[in-house]
């Protein structure tokens, strides 16, 4: 049987097979769910933590974020002591950082233009109130700006609903649950790069962006300390962090949590630096 040929078919199959073979460029390359968790405890582990572990229990071992961390003091009196704690919330998807309620799509149209608003309030204050400005800025385009400190009452009053807005948008997601646990000083949520708009999530957490561009992090947002913490959830949080830790090491080292022997597991090539 005869078969038409056309040259510019075959051409336009061939281009579409090498562009499908060519190495994607790493700014357009998406991180797989194993490289965010690695870039997430990553960066966790560049904060110096006296004891770190990756897929910690926090409360309820259903709640796992993707790392924690602890710092002991430098002089401890008691052993058990932990000064300071920090767990980092990984998420490739922008759902998992908001609540199911119905109504969300609206909500998120509602702090958006509440966000416009905000700006323009604060372009007033900077115009009107000057002497909020900080002193110390070398270079006036990065000069920061005491906004709290203003005398505009309107300013304030849409700030209070703009963050009742954001908190009513997390409320009863895994994020929120976590945080109020009680046992993390710090809370940071690792997120790639352009996924979410941080002004979309409570001040309270850190934004921690991952570039897929050799799997670097960058601190978007640093995270505040949390005034609902206490001594026991910080220390009941280092305690699941050093059982994570344990059994990792078992599992690296071809160990039951009985005390029986197995294969190591094998591997599997060269780790590869994050930077």
């Amino acid at each position: 049987m005869d078969h038409d040929f056309d040259l510019f078919d075959f051409a336009a199959a061939q281009a579409a097979r090498e562009e499908a073979a060519a190495p994607v460029p790493p700014s357009e390359r998406v991180l797989g769910k194993r490289e965010l968790q690695q870039a997430a405890f990553a960066f966790l582990s560049g904060l110096k933590p006296s004891g770190i572990a990756a897929n910690v229990p926090t409360r309820r071992s259903k709640y796992k974020v993707a790392a924690a961390a602890f710092w002991r003091p430098e002089r401890s009196r008691r052993g058990m002591e932990v000064e300071r704690t920090a767990l980092v919330v990984m998420y490739d998807d922008a759902d998992s950082c908001f609540s199911d309620c119905s109504g969300r799509e609206e909500r998120i149209a509602a702090i958006r233009e509440l966000q416009t608003a905000k700006a323009a309030l604060e372009a007033e204050i900077r115009r009107t109130e000057p002497h909020l400005a900080a002193a110390d800025d070398l270079f006036s385009e990065f000069r920061t700006w005491d906004y709290a400190a203003s005398t505009n009452r309107e300013y304030h009053r849409l700030r209070r609903r703009l963050d009742r807005e954001i908190k009513l948008l997390t409320q009863g997601s895994k994020l929120e649950y976590i945080r109020r646990a009680g046992n993390a000083d710090l809370c940071y949520l690792a997120v790639p790069a352009g996924l979410i708009d941080p002004g979309m999530i409570p001040a309270e957490w850190g934004i921690v962006e991952l570039t897929p561009a050799g799997r670097r992090f960058r601190l978007a947002r640093e995270a505040r300390m949390l005034d609902n913490v206490t001594p026991a959830g910080r220390l009941a949080l280092a305690l699941n962090i050093a059982q994570t830790a344990a059994g990792a090491e078992r599992f690296c080292a071809g160990v039951d949590a009985d005390g029986g022997f197995r294969k190591p597991p094998r591997r599997r090539g060269k780790l590869r630096s994050l930077n």
